[in-house]
């Protein structure tokens, strides 16, 4: 956040002007623009129909949002927009407009003269009848008044806002009045129409539904009759009874003739082994067996009185035995009547089984008979009540159609109906000012960012160490505004208590710290590409250095000179290529700096055919061992390292180099290209400088020492 802040301090103008220029053309268009009124109407649309309906229907949420997306249409189309137009005669209100401004108009306008005079002939309109422009017409105003009403709502209630923009406000609200109206009535019309539509095409249905029933129905009872059957329920329970009784009977019937089987069986039993009637409970129970078996004993009594008191040739024993043997026979002839009776008891069950049993198989067989009838019976049944079904559903909504177009009710009505707007809606006078700035401003930061983004140049210690990896040994403020005979060259002799004079001594410092045991003696200063202040850095270096002992301020950049200029006194002096060729010795090419205690200069001289041979040269070399006898420290002012290649064999002569980098100016892939030069040549790159740095600028960039320089020797003036 910061950053972006010290890059709006950097651009501040430029920001603050874009501002203006948004707010400019903000302000321009916002005066310039037609006032706009807005009207809004409200309705109530009911997604059911409200009109007389027979049964309450609901709408699921689902199909609400497609009724009322079908209404925002409805509203928005051609159809409602061509009622409104109507109801307000629109057009020809605009065709009465269009007469008075065409009776207005000059005929002859002045730039139609001018054209004429110029021989520019207007282009060939094609002539339109009063009737192919009322239609032309009509159509544009219906199509404007379409596209220009907005609907929305009806999404979570059953509001629907209308709303229309135009620059005259009582058109506005009369046109969303007569969108409503228009609406309202064409949802009447299409319900009225629609209700007679469906009147009609049901009555044509019910006619052939009624001969389909009535046609059905006759099959039926054509069928009915020739079977002799009724409908297919009551001749499944017919049947589903007349079976239910013959199994009833047939369980009885197996039932009456197992016990019939039982105890004729016993009797047989009783007959085959020999024994006794007596034991059976047929016979034992019969009252005839019972009444004789009461005769045989009073028989058998009455003999046994007559037998003690007569003999046996007694006629009333003789008379008494026959009764007795009567009576038995009797009695007998009861008691196979009984056995008798069992045998027909049983035979009667057996017959009476056999006949129910042929009557079940009978009527199975008659029911597989009849299986094939009902279902073309059930068939017959089905087609009836389908198309009865089918006929009384048509039957109930004819009537409901009937009665609905009868009984016509809208399902929309106007809640608010739109007023006369007091204000323009649009523009926003305000805060089309307030976008305008605010886009400027935004604009003027983004070139702002851009501009940032797209500087490739050093602005900071921190770029300048990250880009390079090399110790920054100090950073030089741009010296503005010096009088003419005040060099920059010599500003740390002129101006020794100033902010330049303290940063060329914290460069000197870093460079005597940069080796305690082993400080360098020979320092190399050189740039990237000429006008970086190389000369300025060297110069005033070698001005501070003289103030710790001897000091030599050697001029290297043998193709363009400029210690003429800053020193005057060696304009015309033999100088290093003199000394270096033999013409003079170097007592006679080196000058005291008068101004400057312990310093002395060696300029150029003659500019050599070859300065780099010159350089390279053995002989420079001895020169240089023998400056080395005779001051603590040479500051060597070098020639560029990207345009010639002296400065990278001269690196290799001294203990150390020093790379000058102009603050916004030398890019990066310069000094990083000249790192690299240097790096390969074998030179030891000692650091570098951030040279011209302007100090207040420089603090829009996180870097604040400058002003504590500053404010310490301002407090040192006033005291």
């Amino acid at each position: 956040m910061l950053d972006y802040v010290r890059v709006a301090r950097r651009h501040l103008w430029g920001i603050f002007g874009l501002g203006l220029v948004g707010l400019a053309i903000a302000i321009s268009l916002a005066f310039r623009m037609t006032p706009v009124y807005k009207a809004d109407a409200t309705l109530v649309v009911e997604p059911n129909n409200t009109g007389f309906s027979l049964d309450k229907q609901y709408v699921s949420s689902s199909a609400m949002w497609l009724f009322y997306e079908t209404q925002y249409t409805i509203i928005k189309s051609r159809a409602v927009a061509e009622g409104a137009l109507d109801s307000l005669d629109l057009l020809d209100k605009r065709l009465a407009e269009e007469k008075k401004q065409k009776a207005r108009a000059d005929d002859s306008s002045i730039l139609d003269t001018l054209k004429e005079q110029f021989g520019i002939q207007k282009e060939a309109e094609k002539p339109q009848t009063p009737e192919q422009h009322r239609s032309q017409l009509r159509s544009r105003l219906i199509a404007a008044i379409a596209n220009s009403v907005k609907v929305k709502g009806g999404k979570r209630s059953e509001i629907i806002r209308i709303s229309y923009e135009s620059s005259k406000p009582q058109e506005a609200a009369d046109i969303v009045n007569a969108v409503a109206q228009a609406y309202i009535a064409y949802g009447l019309s299409e319900r009225s129409s629609g209700a007679q539509q469906d009147t009609s095409f049901l009555d044509e249905q019910l006619k052939k539904l009624k001969a389909n029933l009535d046609r059905a129905e006759a099959d039926l009872y054509t069928f009915q009759k020739a079977e002799g059957m009724v409908d297919t329920s009551q001749q499944s329970d017919i049947v589903s009874a007349k079976l239910s009784g013959l199994s009833s009977e047939y369980i009885k019937a197996q039932t009456t003739r197992s016990e019939a089987e039982i105890r004729y069986n016993q009797a047989l039993r009783i007959k085959k082994a020999g024994a006794s009637y007596d034991s059976l409970g047929a016979v034992i129970n019969n009252p005839t067996v019972q009444a004789m078996h009461s005769d045989v004993n009073a028989a058998e009594r009455k003999l046994q009185e007559l037998s003690e008191r007569y003999g046996n040739k007694h006629p009333k024993i003789i008379s008494a035995k026959a009764d007795l043997k009567q009576t038995q026979r009797a009695l007998n002839a009861a008691i196979n009547k009984v056995i008798e009776s069992l045998r027909k008891e049983y035979d009667v069950a057996l017959s009476q089984e056999r006949r129910i049993e042929r009557l079940i198989k009978k009527q199975k067989i008659d029911v597989s008979q009849l299986r094939g009838k009902a279902f073309k019976l059930a068939k017959l049944e089905r087609e009836v009540n389908d198309n009865r079904e089918i006929y009384e559903s048509f039957l109930k909504r004819f009537k409901k159609e009937d009665i609905a177009g009868e009984y016509q009710v809208s399902n929309a009505r106007i809640l608010d109906a739109a007023l006369l707007p007091e204000a323009p809606f649009k523009p926003n006078k305000a805060r089309m000012i307030l976008i305008g700035g605010i886009l400027g401003l935004l604009l003027g930061f983004g070139f702002a960012l851009l501009r940032e983004k797209l500087d490739n140049t050093f602005r900071t210690t921190e770029q300048l160490e990250d880009k390079l990896q090399l110790p920054v040994l100090g950073v030089v403020p741009l010296l503005k505004k010096l009088p003419k005979d005040k060099a920059a060259e010599k500003h740390v002799a002129n101006e020794p208590r100033s902010t330049f004079a303290e940063a060329i001594n914290h460069v000197r410092t870093g460079l005597l710290l940069s080796d305690i045991d082993h400080p360098p003696q020979v320092l190399l200063v050189t740039s990237s590409v000429s006008g970086e202040g190389k000369t300025t850095l060297s110069s005033n270096l070698a001005i501070t250095c003289s103030q710790l002992a001897p000091t030599l301020l050697v001029e290297a950049d043998l193709r363009k000179p400029r210690f003429g200029s800053v020193f005057p006194e060696t304009l015309h002096h033999a100088g290093l290529t003199e000394v270096v060729s033999g013409q003079t010795s170097l007592q006679e090419a080196l000058q005291h700096e008068t101004s400057v205690p312990n310093l002395f200069v060696l300029n150029s001289g003659t500019r050599p055919p070859n300065p780099l041979e010159f350089v390279s040269s053995d002989a420079f070399k001895k020169i240089l061992a023998a400056l080395r006898e005779k001051f603590t420290y040479i500051i060597v002012d070098a020639p560029p390292l990207l345009a010639v290649a002296d400065a990278l064999v001269l690196a290799t002569l001294v203990d150390g180099t020093i790379l000058n980098v102009q603050s916004e100016s030398t890019t990066h892939k310069m000094a990083s290209d000249s790192v690299r030069r240097l790096r390969q040549s074998g030179a030891h790159v000692m650091g570098s400088v951030l040279a011209q740095d302007d100090s207040k600028r420089m603090a829009y960039y996180g870097s604040h020492y400058y002003h504590y320089y500053d404010a310490y020797y301002s407090d040192d003036a006033k005291a």
